[in-house]
């Protein structure tokens, strides 16, 4: 298998050729590595990867980072920890290698509660030209003069020389994304008209400079990597101009190109594939700028974003259409994932959907990443996180009520430990709300996970009974030692005159999970949040006219951004009505009356949809109370939330049986 076969960088030997993309964790503290990041990389090691690339380390601290909590490398004071990290990345057989990085102008974001430019720490962005990033809550920057240029330049040369003395067997110099180097190497960013402006030679200068200072401190075999973007917006490098951008690096001395794209934000502009490639998008979506690239340069391309499953990765190698595979967020999923394909066990992979909840999302809010279906992301030094085998005298007969992700999880938790577990399921297959959610547009990808769990549920024995609903006498006669109640929650019926009994209402998780839309043409959705949207796109898919309606001045706030987008553009395309601050009165046979700026309006429709949400449903619970010696309650049942909460809450409740 040749993405399990060795490669060289420069003169350095890797074992294999997937690279741990650099992901930034905010498990920095103050710009130091912590135990927490050492315990989080070393895992990523132990699980096989070729190289592990630590996330950005800032070679200007504060102004130049990229987030709230990232790794400084602009002081000899952080050299013994990085020298730490180095060292327990490399006793596993991984190579270590530390992304170069200043943020430029995408550092200066503003918190919205009080205009705090949060990430710089107080101080005004700098960049090429004075121009903001293209995201909300972002600052004008100051544009630099030549005299700081020749200083950042020199930043980078000694954040290279304390990466060499910490011990990092490679240096990523970071001009992807729209971070500062790649700033100067985009006309879509750079406005200057001095020497390090306008041409493709004079914006190319500053980053051919940065390599020439790292050159001379490091030495010229020491191996280099760029990262840098494939393809930019309309108004950027042109292909033939992002080909020519990799040639002069090589020709300066980059041993490989790291291919990527995006701008850490996903722009409002169809078919731009961001950073963080969402759900929904094509697997392998910037294999063809990778390729672009390779047209231009004879050193080890690698290409990653959206690459997931084993085989299309070995296929992209052996089409020639890269040299190397990057893996970012399937490794916060799964740390393990080289190791599991190096043993043939793919259906042992935990899928990453590319859902962006807990890897992206946290980033954004300024907190440590974790992943939906991996709750020890981020916790690997805990032992309370930790598969703890029972003794055969503690075997306990475990009941799990409740087939969705709450109760799946719970269950393989509990069955891994040894426990001996049941698990029943009213439906007639197991999923739960990850069925449902499969359901939209751009969202199959989820059916990833029921799969995944429904393979460890047969590894395991779980003993599944499909189509068992529970009751106290059936739970009684059962006898277990231990019941995990994770039956989901109930429907929200809210407060509005005129829906009950009305034949035209309906519940947007009925119509997905029975896949119904003989409901007419003319549909108005209440409820503007992500079952509400995805409900919409759904029906105006199948060709329904579809009106949105949301009490809060926004849609949609309880999705990432990432995700956000593409179906606001979707929706938009479909040409979905939304309205915000507005408030459903009465609903009537034929239509709804609302209130929006103060005056009513009737909308005439042929179907009412209530997307809501849920609520707890305790009444199962307190009948059940008594029954066994222990009883724990899970997911929507106890606290409505989302797949990330309930999966994370069945393995918590299955480590504590």
């Amino acid at each position: 298998m040749k993405l399990l076969s060795p490669i060289k960088i420069g003169n350095l030997e890797i074992k294999n050729r997937v690279i741990m993309a650099p992901m930034t964790n905010n498990f920095a503290k103050d710009g130091f590595i912590t135990e927490q990041m050492i315990d989080f990389y070393e895992e990523r090691a132990k699980g096989g990867v070729g190289v592990i690339t630590v996330e950005d380390g800032i070679v200007d601290f504060p102004i130049g980072n990229n987030a709230k909590n990232p790794v400084a490398i602009d002081d000899d004071k952080y050299i013994p920890l990085l020298k730490k990290l180095g060292t327990a990345i490399k006793k596993h057989g991984a190579k270590a290698a530390i992304q170069l990085s200043h943020a430029g102008r995408r550092a200066g974001r503003v918190t919205l509660e009080n205009g705090y430019l949060e990430v710089t720490r107080g101080q005004i962005p700098v960049a090429p030209s004075m121009i903001a990033h293209p995201f909300p809550g972002q600052v004008t920057p100051r544009e630099l003069r030549e005299e700081e240029i020749e200083e950042i330049i020199e930043k980078f040369g000694q954040a290279a020389r304390r990466a060499v003395e910490a011990g990092f067997d490679l240096i990523s110099i970071h001009c992807a994304h729209m971070y500062l180097c790649g700033e100067f190497l985009s006309p879509w960013a750079n406005k200057r008209q001095d020497k390090y402006g306008g041409s493709l030679e004079n914006r190319l200068r500053f980053v051919l400079e940065i390599i020439e200072k790292v050159k001379s401190v490091v030495g010229e075999d020491f191996p280099l990597i760029a990262r840098m973007n494939g393809q930019e917006p309309e108004g950027g490098n042109s292909f033939l101009e992002i080909r020519e951008i990799a040639r002069r690096l090589q020709l300066a001395g980059i041993k490989a190109i790291s291919v990527s794209t995006g701008f850490g934000a996903v722009l409002h502009e169809k078919n731009f594939i961001s950073a963080e490639a969402p759900i929904g998008t094509p697997e392998g979506c910037i294999v063809n700028l990778a390729e672009n690239i390779k047209i231009g340069v004879t050193i080890p391309v690698a290409v990653g974003n959206k690459i997931r499953h084993p085989q299309f990765a070995e296929d992209v190698l052996q089409k020639n259409q890269a040299d190397m595979i990057t893996l970012g967020r399937p490794l916060i999923t799964d740390p393990y994932w080289v190791q599991k394909v190096t043993e043939g066990r793919y259906q042992d992979i935990r899928p990453c959907v590319s859902c962006c909840y807990g890897c992206v999302g946290s980033v954004l809010k300024g907190t440590p990443i974790t992943c939906i279906l991996n709750p020890s992301a981020g916790k690997e030094g805990k032992k309370e996180f930790r598969y703890v085998p029972v003794n055969k005298r503690d075997v306990k007969k475990v009941l799990i009520i409740g087939g969705g992700p709450a109760g799946l999880q719970a269950a393989i938790t509990a069955a891994t430990r040894g426990h001996k577990v049941n698990l029943w399921e009213k439906e007639r297959e197991l999923g739960g709300t990850i069925v449902l959610a499969a359901k939209p547009p751009r969202k199959q990808e989820l059916n990833e996970i029921v799969n995944y769990f429904k393979n460890k549920i047969n590894q395991l024995n779980v003993q599944v009974e499909l189509g068992k609903e529970a009751n106290e006498k059936a739970v009684k006669e059962f006898k277990a030692d231990v019941i995990i109640l994770a039956s989901g929650g109930n429907r929200i019926i809210p407060d509005i005159k005129g829906i009950k009994g009305n034949k035209n209402v309906y519940w947007a998780l009925d119509l997905l999970k029975n896949d119904y839309t003989d409901i007419g043409q003319k549909i108005v959705i209440i409820g503007g949040g992500e079952v509400g949207l995805e409900t919409a796109e759904w029906l105006a898919e199948k060709g329904k006219t579809v009106t949105v309606i949301e009490i809060l001045p926004e849609v949609a706030r309880d999705m990432v951004h990432a995700v956000k987008v593409p179906l606001m553009i979707s929706l938009k395309d479909y040409g979905v009505k939304i309205y915000t601050n507005t408030r459903i009165k009465q609903i009537k046979s034929d239509g709804v009356i609302m209130e929006r700026n103060g005056a009513e309006e009737t909308i005439k429709v042929d179907a009412i949809v209530i997307a809501v949400g849920v609520k707890a449903e305790d009444k199962l619970e307190n009948k059940l109370r008594d029954v066994v010696p222990k009883l724990f309650c899970i997911g929507d049942c106890q606290r409505p939330g989302n797949i990330m909460d309930a999966v994370h809450e069945g393995f918590k409740i299955g480590l504590q049986v």
